[in-house]
């Protein structure tokens, strides 16, 4: 066995990932950082960034209690200095996290991304190696 991309893997990764995308990560519920792709930039002392990760967790947990009313969010994003921020609600009340450039199109991110999880059976596929048969 060898460890290799899946074509799903590669096909959404290519989709997802180019040269304005800096950092992309999944959260999940608790705000830990599950998988990643890419260098994190986030440069602040670990127990700061764990608490910024629990933030955007609790963050999306809250929004949820108003989808009822103002219908659900598809993305939330942040402006700091020359990046920017984007959280997009993902399968079982994880996250997608994403830091871009200023100048980047986050709409063409974020429906990237939608275009990604609306595969449920691949999505997770953009964080993962598979492991298969040579």
């Amino acid at each position: 066995m060898s460890v290799v991309i899946s074509s799903n893997q590669d096909i959404l990764s290519r989709k997802i990932l180019n040269s304005e995308i800096k950092f992309i990560c999944l959260i999940n519920t608790r705000g830990r950082l599950v998988e990643s792709l890419g260098d994190d930039p986030i440069n602040m002392p670990r127990d700061k960034k764990e608490m910024f990760f629990m933030k955007i967790a609790l963050r999306g947990s809250m929004q949820k209690d108003f989808d009822e009313y103002l219908g659900p969010v598809n993305y939330c994003m942040t402006q700091r200095g020359n990046q920017k921020f984007i959280t997009i609600p993902a399968p079982n009340n994880n996250a997608i996290f994403g830091v871009i450039k200023n100048d980047c199109d986050h709409e063409e991110l974020v429906n990237n991304i939608n275009q990604a999880l609306k595969n449920s059976d691949h999505w997770m596929e953009i964080f993962s190696l598979k492991k298969v048969e040579s």
